[in-house]
Formats: C-alpha cells, structure tokens, sequence
C-alpha cells in the first residue's frame, strides 16, 4: 500500500481519559498521595499502549480494489476489497476500508457516496476480502477512491488513518426498458412504406424456396435426393433469404437552457429508449448499426453489429449529455454519407421534430445523399405521452450493502 498521507488524531474517548488522569493526577499532588500519583502512572499505561498500536496496526498493508469496467444501471455493482499483511508476527485488528464513489463530468456536484468496509482481523502474512455492493440509477462515468484505511485498536482512544493511492472509474450504462409489440408492429409499417424487404435466391441458409436442375460444377452436398429420385434427375434446393437491413440510430439530446426536472427526465427516457433499441438490433445481429449523438459533444459510431460494438455504445451513451444548442443538422451532415440505400433510420428525439428535405438542406449545400433519407426517418419523440404504447420501463432504486 503506497500511503499517500497518514494522520493520527485523539478520539473523543481519548479526550476523556486523559481528562479523568489529569484531574487524578492534580488530586493526587493536591493532597500529596503518593498511592494516588502511582494509580495514575498505572492508568496512563493503556494511553501509551493504544498510541503504540494504532501505528504499527497499519504498518505493511496492502489494500486492493478490484471493480467491473462497467455495470447497467439499477444492476447490482459488486467491489471486492482485498487486504494483505505483509508483516511477519503482529496481526491486524479492527480494520476499516473505506471506499467513496463519485460521479465525473457534469455531475461531478452530487453528493460522493461513502462505504465502509470492516476487517475484524487479519493475521500476519495473510490475506482477507470482503465485498460491499451497490445498486447506482444515474447513469455516467463514477470515480472510484482513493481508498481510507483506518483504525482506532485497541481502547478506541487514538484513530490512524492511511489514505492510499490510486483511483479507478466504472461505468454505469443506461437502464434498458422493454419494446413492447407495438414497437415492432410500427417498425415494420413504417419500414415497408419505404421499401418492401427484397428477396434474394440462394443456396446458402434460408427458407426453402423450391428447386431446379443441378448443374455441373456445383456442390453436392444442395442436391435433394428425395426429389432427385421422384424427379429421375439430380434437382438441388433453392432457398431465399431476406436482405439484411443496416439500421442507424440517431440521438437527439436537446434541452432548455433551464432545464426543469420534467426535461431532465425526458433526457434520460431517450438515452434509455436508444439504449434498449441499440441492445435489441445488436442482439438479433445480421446487420450493421450506426450510432450517432448529438449533445454536448457531438459522437458518431458504426460497424457490424457485435459485443465490443454494443459495449462502446453503450459506454457512449453513459456519458452522453444534452446541450440547449441544435446540433442535429451537423449529426445529420456527418453521419449521412455513411448510410446506404438499405439503412432504417431511427431518430430519437427529446422535442417535436419533423424531418424534411429543408431541415436537411440546412445542413450544408450537398444535398445529394439527403433526398432518398427523408422518406426512411422515423422519429421517436420521447416527450409523447404515446411512447408508452411500445416502451416501458421499471427501474429500481438505489440500494447499498456490504458482506
């Protein structure tokens, strides 16, 4: 344990010690008692003993955290703290870790959290853990220490504490709502009011089709030996697949310059709807996802849909914050060239919005990309009270505990 800086402080029960030895001690050279001068030389034995113990105590520990990079929130945030005495004969008693976690960033202004982590005892040369857990509901990026060491063995009369160094930060992801059938049922309206999904026959997995004459040169293992010997010639299958879709994602964090606590919490709706609609295409795969914010710092994000993709966008959207400022034409002008002509346009949006060949024009002059995106938009405007026809949510409240 690298100790950063140590204090050593009397404890109230100290204070009252020494203060019944003194007024002992005036009473005894008051009245010239010897007895009495020898009682408080007696009783000031524990004094120089609990001075002596509260320093070795600390003396060749090592204190380790350990922490999950990230954890959604509302989940349960699990720390290991992990204590090892390094000296060779005098063990560790009454041993107390204590831990704060602090949010970063623009939340940097809330109240830390405090656990508190106790160590009964722990014997020379070995090791002890324990856990403290957690439930956090804020979303964002938490700083973590530094870690407190502290004790006030054996009398209570002296506290040392051994502030160690080293911080970590965890992520809290945002909480993921459920899509209800009505979000699907509109996706698929919306999306075949655009462009019908295209078909495409191959000898790859997919539906069954039909099948057709072999031709040479081809593989074996597609030929239909039932249909082959009904039809007295080699027939293979033929099976169609839908044509993967790519869908993009848009987040539009827009708030007041004031924002009131009803604004807030429309924020957070549309981080956690975008997040539960990034989890669902990233959990049916087959497809590329784009991703892109605009907030205080504008993001953009795509790739094939996969698990570092997903933990990077949800990381991203951890950490998002809104901003008074417009700057949905810029997102628009930035991520537009990257989307083909098969892309699903998700815009999710804090405000009443309507997207149109003009609001994309505002962008910039090229244009040439923007006409064919207006029609596969849909908007999402989370401050509609009929989002709950196909979101809901149920987040817990926060809850810490220790083991």
């Amino acid at each position: 344990m690298s100790a950063q800086k140590c204090r050593l402080r009397v404890c109230p029960e100290g204070w009252y010690y020494l203060l019944a030895l003194a007024v002992l001690l005036v009473i005894a050279i008051l009245r010239e008692a010897n007895l009495l001068v020898l009682v408080v030389g007696l009783l000031s034995g524990p004094i120089l003993l609990g001075w002596g113990l509260a320093i070795r105590t600390l003396r060749m520990l090592e204190v380790e955290r350990r922490v999950p990079r990230s954890v959604g929130a509302g989940d349960l945030l699990v720390v290991r703290v992990r204590v090892t005495n390094r000296r060779r004969r005098l063990s560790s008693w009454a041993v107390i870790v204590e831990d704060r976690l602090q949010p970063e960033g623009a939340a940097g202004g809330n109240t830390a959290v405090r656990s508190r982590t106790f160590f009964g005892h722990i014997p020379s040369g070995e090791t002890r853990q324990r856990t403290y857990r957690g439930r956090m509901t804020q979303r964002g990026r938490y700083r973590l220490g530094p870690l407190e060491v502290q004790t006030r063995f054996p009398f209570g009369f002296f506290s040392r504490t051994v502030v160690a160094g080293g911080t970590e930060t965890v992520t809290i992801l945002p909480r993921l709502g459920r899509l209800r059938p009505g979000w699907t049922a509109r996706r698929s309206e919306a999306f075949e009011g655009s462009h019908r999904p295209q078909l495409r026959q191959t000898r790859g997995l997919g539906d069954f089709y039909g099948v057709r004459e072999w031709r040479p040169g081809e593989s074996r293992r597609w030929i239909h030996w039932r249909s082959s010997a009904r039809h007295d010639t080699l027939v293979v299958c033929q099976l169609e697949q839908h044509r993967e879709f790519d869908v993009a994602v848009l987040l539009d964090l827009w708030q007041p310059r004031r924002p009131g606590v009803a604004d807030r919490e429309n924020v957070e709706l549309a981080v956690s709807f975008t997040a539960t609609v990034v989890a669902e295409v990233c959990r049916q795969g087959g497809s590329s996802l784009s991703l892109g914010i605009a907030g205080a710092e504008p993001y953009c994000l795509s790739g094939p849909v996969s698990t570092p993709l997903l933990q990077e966008a949800m990381e991203r959207l951890a950490v998002a914050q809104p901003s008074w400022e417009d700057h949905l034409a810029k997102l628009l002008d930035r991520i537009g060239p990257q989307l083909g002509a098969n892309t699903d346009v998700i815009l999710v949006t804090t405000r009443r919005i309507r997207i149109d060949h003009e609001r994309l024009q505002a962008a910039d002059g090229q244009a040439w990309w923007k006409q064919p995106l207006v029609a596969r938009f849909r908007v999402v405007d989370t401050s509609d009270a009929r989002l709950a026809e196909y979101f809901e949510t149920d987040w817990p409240v926060a809850v810490w505990a220790e083991d």
